[in-house]
């Protein structure tokens, strides 16, 4: 299983713009390192994941 965090619901906050949402998703990238910080379409939210290790072939 996956293990999303969601971090802000956009129903929650329906006033935010596209900039506002940049810079929240950007907070949280410095915040998160370890995390992949993304926009979730289904959850309507921004969300994160852990990032997956680099592979090597």
């Amino acid at each position: 299983m996956e293990d999303k965090i969601v971090h802000l619901r956009l129903k929650d906050h329906p006033d935010l713009t596209i900039g506002e949402l940049a810079e929240i998703m950007r907070e949280l990238t410095e915040k998160y390192p370890d995390r992949e910080i993304f926009l979730d379409g289904d959850e309507e939210a921004i969300c994160s994941r852990p990032k997956k290790p680099a592979t090597t072939e």
